[in-house]
């Protein structure tokens, strides 16, 4: 029985990643291989080289010819692209030429898919009709699988959601006692959608002792370092400034440190496809706050996995770290915690999300 042959669309690949490549990463590296060493399938990709321009936004066109050039050579068993963007038209066009090919279709999108700037870049993926032309969509969210229909798909649609190296992110015991500093963690990117300003505002609800440490980068850096000025001026206190501290780009191996050393992480995300910086903190066995927005209910229960906040208000955000960093709370915390450890473990463990895409690519 010969190999299946897996033909991967992704814009953007290793070392420029974000969660989606690194998921295609980790699915591969487990499914290319069973524990013989016999290959369970053959995984090519094309991907655009992101820093160039006409790479990057050309790809749906030479990315198809080339994809094309290599089936006639050597068929594909099923093409795989990488969320609805121009990965995600290379694949309707090739799917379009070549019907009898499987075309499955992973959407891991997490910006607002409500905005304005969000529906203008998926009109070309509309014109291109790939959510109408897959066999098989996968989604790593609920949220984003309601998101598909409204889309115009008619296909199967599959939740596997995206998972965590628990090697990686050993469980830390925390104890919630009295201590000179508290640490405040966020990691992702700089953007507006990870509400990274409404964070910052919500350490002037807090007390001298807690601090904040803001991992990665992005767009909204710059804005974000002057509001954490202003807000300093403004409270004519510049403690509070230098209870902020920026960062910038952390190596993905090196976060887990970090992680090590906090007390609770917080995201007050305005969407989100999924969330895997959550995921992680829960791994680490640090407690989680987050916005009931996009695909965040999948994993977070208020008061069971982690703790809600309001969307947009800083104030919701202050009272929720206090509660958790509030010593008379500790055993409903430690509960929590160990609550959300088990859910990654028996849910978002890439072991267990392999075998689900197995079954998916032997479309």
């Amino acid at each position: 029985m010969s190999t299946p042959r897996i033909l991967i669309f992704s814009l953007a690949y290793f070392p420029f990643v974000g969660g989606a490549e690194v998921a295609v990463k980790e699915i591969t590296d487990r499914l290319s291989a069973d524990k013989a060493g016999l290959p369970e399938f053959q995984f090519e990709i094309i991907h655009a080289d992101i820093r160039n321009f006409w790479s990057k936004y050309s790809y749906p066109f030479w990315a198809y010819r080339e994809a094309s050039r290599r089936h006639k050579i050597k068929p594909y068993d099923a093409i795989w692209a990488i969320m609805a963007n121009q990965a995600g038209m290379a694949g309707a066009l090739f799917k379009r030429r070549f019907l009898t090919v499987p075309f499955l279709l992973t959407l891991q999108e997490g910006d607002d898919l409500n905005s304005w700037a969000y529906r203008l870049r998926l009109l070309l993926p509309r014109i291109f009709r790939v959510f109408k032309v897959a066999d098989h969509i996968q989604v790593i969210s609920n949220y984003l699988g309601a998101w598909a229909r409204t889309m115009g798909a008619r296909c199967p649609i599959t939740v596997i959601p995206n998972g965590v190296d628990l090697d990686k992110f050993k469980l830390q015991a925390k104890s919630y006692k009295l201590k000179a500093n508290l640490v405040i963690i966020h990691t992702g990117r700089l953007v507006k959608k990870n509400g990274v300003d409404i964070l910052i505002e919500a350490m002037r609800f807090l007390p001298d002792n807690i601090r904040l440490q803001i991992l990665g980068g992005g767009i909204e850096e710059k804005n974000l370092k002057l509001q954490a000025t202003r807000l300093a001026v403004g409270q004519a206190s510049y403690k509070l400034q230098a209870r902020i501290e920026f960062l910038g780009h952390v190596p993905p191996n090196e976060v887990s440190n970090y992680l090590a050393q906090a007390d609770v992480f917080v995201r007050p995300s305005r969407s989100e496809g999924l969330g895997n910086s959550f995921l992680e903190a829960m791994a680490a066995g640090v407690p989680v706050v987050g916005t009931p927005v996009g695909g965040i209910p999948d994993f977070l229960t208020d008061g069971v996995t982690g703790w809600f906040c309001e969307a947009d208000n800083p104030k919701s955000v202050a009272e929720k770290v206090q509660y958790i960093l509030d010593p008379t709370n500790h055993d409903k915390v430690k509960q929590v915690i160990n609550e959300a450890r088990q859910m990654v473990l028996n849910k978002y463990n890439w072991e267990i999300i392999a075998k689900q895409m197995r079954s998916l690519l032997s479309l």
